[in-house]
């Protein structure tokens, strides 16, 4: 019998946050009849478990109950494919972090590749009707948003119109295909393991 009852099944448009020092699973000890919200977004500063940090992430915690008081080794790296245990998936993200810190795969010449800015979105409120103009050089000291930086090069920035009130994840690592928006990209290991304000190809 399974030690747990899964109460919610997980959705997921985004791609967690992995964090190298958080990539083991880590053994939990569980009580039998107790309600627990295991994190998914990998934001959460109460590992394994959620403390809230997904809100407006896309995001949802996956809620169970113990059905026997146990220890049970819980998944940290938010890649197992049968959470909130762990499935060993966390081999690969760690020889794969490894292996990123040795190779790259862009050979952008200079002045074409934008500065990583940081290596996390940034969560910012909009308002609806308002225009806003986007960072995309990476090189503004108001991130996310435009400060005249990439005038005297070829990266112009995103000007975009809020649709609604609202708060979205904007891109910071300035390698998204959707921009504004962030579309994962940063967790991709050679963003992963760059040098924040420098570009990708020579961090």
């Amino acid at each position: 019998m399974k030690a747990f009852q899964l109460l919610l099944v997980r959705h997921m448009t985004t791609r967690p946050t992995v964090i190298s020092n958080r990539n083991l699973p880590k053994p939990y000890k569980l009580e039998k009849g107790k309600k627990y919200a295991w994190c998914t977004c990998g934001q959460s500063q109460k590992q394994p478990m959620c403390d809230g940090s997904h809100r407006g992430s896309g995001f949802a915690p996956i809620k169970f109950v113990a059905e026997e008081s146990k220890t049970a080794l819980l998944c940290c790296c938010k890649n197992t494919n049968n959470g909130p245990l762990c499935d060993m998936t966390h081999v690969k993200v760690l020889m794969d972090n490894t292996v990123g810190r040795f190779r790259s795969s862009k050979t952008l010449e200079a002045g074409d590749a934008p500065l990583v800015s940081a290596r996390l979105p940034a969560y910012q409120s909009l308002t609806e009707g308002k225009t806003y103009l986007w960072c995309a050089c990476g090189a503004s000291k108001t991130q996310p948003f435009c400060d005249g930086s990439h005038s005297s090069g070829s990266i112009k920035p995103v000007s975009f119109t809020a649709e609604k009130t609202k708060s979205r994840w904007l891109c910071m690592c300035k390698q998204t295909k959707t921009a504004p928006f962030c579309d994962a990209t940063h967790l991709d290991v050679e963003v992963q393991t760059a040098t924040e304000g420098k570009p990708l190809s020579t961090s």
